[in-house]
C-alpha cells in the first residue's frame, strides 16, 4: 500500500531546486494546454471524453481479448477539486467505506504542503460525506494507511517534522469516523521513518515501517515493528525485525494472535523477498524466511484468512518485473509454495492460447493489491497496449471456473492512472486510484458488485 507515484516524485525533484522555477512554470502551462486539448476534467456533466463508454452503458468484451473496459457509470471523483490528491487508501466494514489520501493545501512553490484527508460512506459507497483534515499542520504529511476492525478505525501517516526527520503519526476513531483521537508520534526518534503500514485484529493494532539513519550509508536501513493490545491507547516499544535493507516496502497483516510481515530487500548482498511471523501478538518473532529471489520480488502485498497466508509481488518505480508472482502457505506461514505467476494460476497452463492471451495484459505491473487469500480479487497498475498508457486493471478470478475469469480496465482513459487500493464488504468490491487530470491528481472510486 505504500505506493510510488511517478508524477509526484518527478515533480519534487524540481520543487526543491530554485534554478528550475521558470522551467516548472513553463511545464505547468504547457501541460495544462496539452491536457485541455486531450481530456476534460471530470464533473457531473461531462465524463464521456475521459471514460469512453459502450452503448447502453453495458460491459462489452472483445471476442479476441480477455479484457473488459469498465463503463464510467460507477466511477466517482471523490476529491474533485483543484488540489493535488494522491496516495489514496481504502477500507470497508459492513456498510461503511473509508478512504484516506494525501492532498496539497498550499499554492506557493516550493513550499507546496500536504495534509491527510479522510472521507467516508455509510451506504456502501453510494454517497460520501464531507472530507476531514486529519493532520492539519504545517508539516509535510504523506502516505496515509488505514485499517479497520470491529474495535475501531486506525490510520497512520508520515510527518516531516524537520528536514532530517520523518515520523509515523497515529490516530483512531471509535465511532466509525465521526471523530478522531489526537494524533500521536509512534516512531518518535531522530531517524527517518517511512513506508509505513498498519493492520488490526480486534483490539490489537500493529504497525511496521522502514527506518534509516541519515549518518549511515545506504543499505543499512531497518524494518521496525510496533504493537498495541488495547486498541491503540498505548504502544509497546519498537522492535527491529530486519536490518541491512535497501529500497524496502514492508507490508503487514494480522489474524487472531498471528502477525505476518513481508518485505523486499534490494540490498545486493542479500536481495529477495522475505517473510517473518509472530504467533503471540507480536511479542516474539520466528526466523526470517526467504520467499523468492531478486528477479521475482518487488513491492508486495499480503492477505490472510485463518491459517492461509498469500503473498503477491510485482515491480515498483525503480524495478521492472514483467509479471505478478505469488506464494502461498496453508500452515500459518511455516512453509510456502514455490513462486508462480498469476497467469499460471488464473488460466490453465495447458490451454496455451488462453494463457498467452491473458499474459498479453501483464506488461509492467506496479502497486499490486490483493484482498483475498485465494487470489479471487486482484488490482494493479499496468501499461496498456497499444496506448502505452498507465491504467488500473482488476482481476476477478473465479476459483472453480477459469473460463469465467474476468479482467477489467477500470480507468480506461488517456490520463495517467496509478496507485490503486481495494476493499471488499457486503458483496461489493471497492477500488480507488489516482488519476492525473488537467494538471492535478484526483482520487477516483469504483463500486463493483461482487457477482458482476
Amino acid at each position: 500500500m505504500a505506493n510510488s507515484s511517478l508524477h509526484f516524485r518527478i515533480l519534487n525533484i524540481f520543487l526543491y531546486n530554485k534554478r528550475y522555477s521558470y522551467y516548472i512554470l513553463f511545464i505547468f502551462v504547457l501541460g495544462s494546454l496539452v491536457c485541455d486539448y486531450q481530456i476534460n476534467a471530470i464533473d457531473e456533466t461531462n465524463t464521456n471524453d475521459i471514460f469512453p463508454i459502450s452503448l447502453s452503458e453495458k460491459l462489452n468484451q472483445n471476442n479476441d481479448s480477455r479484457i473488459i473496459n469498465y463503463p464510467n457509470s460507477n466511477i466517482t471523483n471523490l476529491t474533485n477539486n483543484n488540489e493535488d490528491s494522491i496516495y489514496g487508501q481504502i477500507e470497508a466494514f459492513e456498510n461503511y467505506v473509508y478512504v484516506v489520501w494525501q492532498e496539497s493545501v498550499t499554492k506557493s512553490l516550493p513550499e507546496h504542503n500536504y495534509d491527510i484527508f479522510f472521507i467516508k460512506s455509510e451506504d456502501q459507497g453510494k454517497t460520501f460525506g464531507m472530507p476531514i483534515n486529519l493532520s492539519n499542520n504545517t508539516e509535510f504529511s504523506e502516505h496515509p494507511q488505514i485499517t479497520v476492525s470491529k474495535n475501531g478505525l486506525f490510520i497512520i501517516w508520515g510527518d516531516t517534522v524537520n528536514p532530517n526527520n520523518k515520523e509515523i503519526m497515529f490516530t483512531k476513531s471509535l465511532d466509525n469516523g465521526k471523530t478522531f483521537s489526537k494524533a500521536i508520534n509512534i516512531s518518535n526518534n531522530s531517524k527517518n521513518s517511512y513506508n509505513q503500514e498498519i493492520s488490526a485484529s480486534d483490539e490489537k493494532v500493529y504497525v511496521v515501517w522502514r527506518e534509516s539513519d541519515q549518518n549511515i550509508a545506504d543499505g543499512n536501513d531497518s524494518i521496525m515493528f510496533k504493537s498495541s493490545i488495547d486498541g491503540g491507547n498505548t504502544f509497546n516499544n519498537s522492535i527491529e525485525l530486519i536490518n541491512n535493507t535497501n529500497d524496502a516496502f514492508p507490508k503487514i497483516k494480522s489474524y487472531g494472535n498471528y502477525v505476518y510481515i513481508v518485505s523486499n530487500n534490494e540490498n545486493k548482498k542479500n536481495s529477495g523477498l522475505f517473510f517473518v511471523k509472530s504467533s503471540d501478538k507480536g511479542n516474539n518473532f520466528d526466523e526470517i524466511i526467504k520467499l523468492s529471489d531478486e528477479s521475482r520480488s518487488g513491492e508486495s502485498q499480503i492477505a490472510v484468512n485463518q491459517n492461509e497466508v498469500l503473498v503477491v509481488s510485482s515491480g515498483f518505480l525503480l524495478k521492472n518485473i514483467s509479471n505478478i508472482y505469488y506464494v502461498k502457505s496453508n500452515d500459518n506461514g511455516s512453509t510456502f509454495t514455490d513462486p508462480k505467476t498469476i497467469s499460471e494460476k488464473t488460466i490453465d497452463y495447458n490451454n496455451a492460447k488462453e494463457h498467452n492471451k491473458f499474459e498479453e495484459f501483464i506488461n509492467n505491473p506496479l502497486n499490486v493489491e490483493v484482498t483475498n487469500n485465494n487470489l479471487s480479487y486482484l488490482v494493479w497498475q499496468d501499461t496498456t497496449i497499444p496506448s502505452q498508457n498507465q491504467d488500473i486493471l482488476l482481476l476477478l478470478n473465479n476459483q472453480t471456473d477459469t473460463n469465467n475469469t474476468k479482467l477489467f480496465n477500470l480507468s480506461n482513459n488517456r490520463s495517467i492512472s496509478e496507485c490503486p487500493s481495494i476493499a471488499i464488504s457486503n458483496n461489493n468490491i471497492y477500488v480507488i486510484w489516482e488519476d492525473f487530470i488537467l494538471g492535478n491528481h484526483e482520487i477516483l472510486f469504483a463500486n463493483i458488485p461482487l457477482e458482476i
